[in-house]
């Protein structure tokens, strides 16, 4: 999209044609300017008085504030004391400096980002099925020559209008098939003819792969050249579905046996078949398991890797990919390299100009290092860069009385959000269209993004 500014000042926002939105805009897309100039925005670093108010100040008082703290706490409680919380909005150069500030300036492993609440459940099922947790392995634009797309747990439809123009191939051929237990914007993109709402039992998505599973391979719907050629563990998953027959199926997800029978038939004879997952059916209990019996589901079937199809989950932020291609996660470094491999610790250390024993080892991830607040061996110094933890977090009740608890809590900031307004010192940051950068989508593609105005004169990057 292109930012425009008028002669009054006004800020608006015109869409741009692009293979991913074509030419259309999101919700947030359409709003982006009125954040920018919002009156709301923090504009200088504020700093927390005796009284409890906050105060303005200057960089060079907040920085030297915030210096004098980071190094008290790594003298008195060790470098494991202080915590950084990144976020999925971060531009790749921004989380790059994060995590690698983290491991290097303050020797810290207790970092991770808030991608945690959003698809760690199909990340963690990627890496148990690929090793490696990718949202869409193929463009967005192939769901183009779709003829079946089989998409649970998201509805893109109200959540990312522009997304669902790439279903009307589908649509066409009578091949769209939505998992809701509501008639969603996107179910009701089925009617007429177009695909299949399937209504299945809250939380039954599970049983519902399961079972789709079960018929494909009792029905011999299965590719087992690819199968045998380029999966293993086929002999396990065969017997762990065995118990899940069409009949105990329908009893689970209220899903009727005619309707199970004919997805499995649709998913397996069209020759374009996708499978699509999102967060309404991995921020569960069983969220990872469910994921991967999505994932094993297209693998029988042939579905990965071959034109056309293939599986994917549609993520959540804007740079949920890359910010965690690029170092924010506990348990990787940039590059999706494991912190416990002593080679990629040796790797990233040479190009860092560090030795490997100087790397900080494995960390918690998010919602447990946030536990860990103000507790004993936890963490007692906060950074929080483009994440909101007191709205987005579980437990929220438990994370506020954490952050008050806190020696010293500092985030990073457009507004006095949640959090912001427990914080010791809060620093005002750039917006989108204040500074260059890229982004990873959710398909992969590295998007740049270009600085379209300067930033007002107390805001830093």
């Amino acid at each position: 999209m292109t930012l425009t500014t008028s002669a009054d000042g006004a800020l608006s926002i015109t869409p741009r044609e692009f293979p991913t939105n074509r030419g259309g805009l999101c919700k947030k897309g359409w709003t982006a300017a009125e954040l920018i100039a919002s009156p709301e925005r923090i504009l200088e670093p504020m700093l927390r008085q005796a009284d409890g108010s906050f105060a303005p100040a200057s960089w060079a008082e907040a920085l030297d504030l915030i210096a004098d703290r980071l190094l008290k706490a790594r003298a008195e409680h060790g470098p494991d004391s202080v915590g950084v919380f990144g976020g999925g909005g971060l531009t790749n150069e921004k989380a790059y400096q994060l995590g690698k500030f983290a491991r290097l300036a303050l020797g810290t492993s207790r970092i991770d980002y808030n991608g945690r609440f959003c698809m760690s459940s199909a990340a963690a099922a990627g890496n148990r099925a690929f090793g490696l947790d990718r949202g869409l392995p193929f463009p967005v634009e192939d769901l183009d020559a779709a003829k079946t797309i089989f998409i649970l747990g998201s509805n893109p439809a109200q959540t990312m209008p522009p997304f669902v123009g790439h279903f009307d191939g589908a649509r066409e051929a009578g091949g769209l098939i939505v998992v809701d237990p509501r008639r969603s914007a996107t179910a009701r993109l089925t009617e007429d003819g177009a695909g299949m709402h399937v209504q299945a039992t809250p939380g039954s998505d599970l049983v519902l792969l399961l079972g789709l599973t079960n018929i494909v391979i009792t029905e011999k719907l299965i590719d087992t050249d690819y199968i045998a050629s380029r999966t293993v563990g086929f002999a396990e998953l065969r017997r762990s579905v065995n118990q899940w027959w069409p009949e105990r199926v329908q009893e689970h997800t209220g899903v009727p046996v005619w309707q199970l029978r004919d997805i499995a038939r649709r998913l397996a004879q069209s020759p374009d078949t996708y499978i699509l997952t999102g967060r309404g059916v991995e921020q569960h209990a069983d969220g990872t398991d469910t994921a991967t019996a999505a994932v094993n589901l297209a693998l029988v079937l042939g579905l990965v890797g071959k034109p056309n199809s293939g599986y994917g989950t549609i993520t959540g932020q804007g740079n949920g990919q890359g910010g965690r291609e690029h170092g924010q996660k506990c348990d990787q470094l940039p590059g999706y390299q494991k912190i416990v491999d002593p080679v990629a610790r040796a790797r990233v250390a040479a190009v860092w100009g560090v030795s490997p024993e100087s790397l900080p080892g494995l960390g918690v991830p998010a919602v447990e290092l946030l536990m860990t607040m103000a507790k004993p061996g936890g963490v007692r110094t906060l950074l929080v860069h483009g994440s909101n933890v007191v709205v987005s977090a579980p437990n929220a009740d438990a994370v506020r009385a954490g952050l008050a608890a806190l020696d010293f809590l500092v985030v990073c900031d457009f507004f006095f959000s949640e959090t912001a307004a427990l914080a010791d010192v809060v620093l005002p940051v750039t917006q989108w269209a204040e500074e260059e950068g890229t982004m990873t989508s959710l398909e992969g593609r590295v998007i740049r993004r270009r600085q379209a105005m300067d930033a007002p004169a107390g805001v830093r990057s």
